[in-house]
């Protein structure tokens, strides 16, 4: 794919990681920058939580290290255009993460938590609210660091009937979104079913007019998903989730598949798990040890995915407690 650029921000790969809760921890995300990501956004993270209780409670999601992730991005969610506002203030008055590169908004999470407060996918069936929060956010932005582009990750649609939604993807464009990018399912489907890039398609055309990146995501998966998502819809880049988790190997197949070179083959068993532990202990690095490991347990079974014996290891590593006893496990003790 042809390199692009997110306001003044050129992404020579425009592959990159998809925001996941859980998953998208910045030892992750300095990994899959090694592995030739454009970029990797971080988790969701509530603005109205940093509006009122400040970074703290949020920093462990939100932790970013441009030295080691290359181009950064702090993902919030919300439904009131003011909680941005005073999120952002928030974030560029933090030493450890004023040096952002992009606001990415979530506008598609169906989570019924988050789709309860207004916020995610909830924000589909408000156009007017969802445009008056890109434009918070720019004009914060402008005020404070004018160079910081403001993106949007959204959905097809909110409900199942949804065949793309290209007014809602224009009012956010109009509002000056430098970058849109659309996950092929409706609320409904959560993340079942086969993603349609058909709906994605619609809402590409729709804004093709204003020259902003469009990216698109869902069901991405190697080489050859990613060429058919990319000749389906027009997309300008693509953004891979689940096919990464544990595999953050995905990228680099995925580049050389694009480019036409041969593409990478899976690393060894003992490749896989050294990558576990190094994750695991890149967390360690901010987190207590029982805590890191009791967040690690949902990523850990990923990465031993089809390995053999990894049924029983999965159980064992879903109890585990410490770093030395998810060596033992991996028989790295």
């Amino acid at each position: 794919m042809k390199s692009v650029k997110i306001g003044d921000i050129k992404i020579k790969n425009p592959i990159c990681l998809s925001p996941m809760a859980g998953f998208s921890s910045l030892p992750f995300r300095i990994i899959c920058n090694e592995q030739g990501t454009g970029y990797c956004p971080t988790e969701l993270v509530s603005a109205r939580s940093i509006r009122y209780n400040g970074v703290d409670k949020s920093l462990k999601y939100m932790r970013i290290s441009p030295e080691e992730e290359g181009i950064t991005a702090i993902q919030l969610f919300g439904s009131e255009p003011e909680d941005f506002e005073a999120a952002i203030e928030t974030i560029m008055s933090t030493p450890v993460l004023k040096e952002v590169s992009i606001i990415d908004i979530n506008m598609g999470c169906p989570v019924p938590k988050v789709i309860k407060t207004g916020s995610g996918s909830a924000l589909m069936e408000d156009p007017v609210r969802a445009a008056s929060i890109v434009k918070a956010c720019k004009k914060t932005l402008e005020g404070i660091c004018p160079n910081i582009p403001v993106t949007v990750k959204t959905r097809i649609g909110y409900n199942a009937e949804d065949k793309g939604k290209p007014d809602f993807v224009k009012a956010l464009a109009d509002a000056g979104a430098d970058m849109i990018c659309v996950h092929g399912r409706t609320r409904p489907q959560m993340y079942h079913g086969e993603s349609s890039n058909e709906a994605i398609a619609v809402m590409r055309e729709a804004v093709r007019g204003y020259g902003i990146p469009f990216f698109a995501n869902g069901d991405i998966c190697d080489a050859q998903s990613a060429k058919k998502i990319i000749e389906d819809t027009g997309c300008d880049g693509i953004m891979i989730g689940r096919a990464a988790r544990g595999n953050p190997w995905v990228f680099g197949q995925v580049i050389a598949g694009l480019e036409g070179k041969d593409i990478p083959q899976m690393p060894s068993a003992e490749e896989r798990k050294a990558m576990l532990i190094r994750e695991l202990e890149g967390r360690m690095k901010y987190l207590p040890e029982d805590v890191a490991v009791r967040e690690f347990r949902c990523v850990m079974p990923f990465y031993i995915k089809g390995l053999n014996g990894s049924a029983g290891i999965k159980v064992r590593l879903c109890s585990a407690v410490s770093l030395d006893e998810v060596k033992e496990i991996l028989d790295f003790g």
